[in-house]
């Protein structure tokens, strides 16, 4: 599962299509709407409960919008679920719940 909350993470579900069949891979949510501003109702999101993992761009630098423990709604996801976390612009820039992660990487 992937969330699309800018042009990181655009970029990053966009690379994920050349190597997942559409049927296995899952957007829960894509922010265009807002021009990734603010995130969509969680209402709304396609969550697989039984998914392999889960995709954030915790910080999305181009269009501002940042993940963090208080925005976010965390408790959508199993508490065993496998959540990859993009870090790039922002690991070591404030507290982090390293518990809600798996794994975590950052590039430059």
């Amino acid at each position: 599962m992937y969330l699309t909350t800018g042009m990181w993470s655009k970029q990053c579900i966009t690379e994920v299509r050349k190597f997942i069949p559409p049927e296995k891979l899952i957007e829960v949510t894509n922010t265009s709407d807002s021009n990734h501003s603010q995130m969509t109702d969680p209402s709304t999101w396609k969550i697989d409960p039984e998914a392999s993992y889960l995709h954030v761009c915790s910080n999305e630098t181009v269009h501002g919008f940042e993940i963090t423990e208080e925005n976010f709604p965390w408790y959508l996801f199993p508490k065993d679920m496998v959540i990859v976390g993009d870090m790039s612009s922002n690991i070591g820039t404030r507290k982090i719940n390293w518990n809600r992660f798996s794994v975590v990487y950052a590039g430059a």
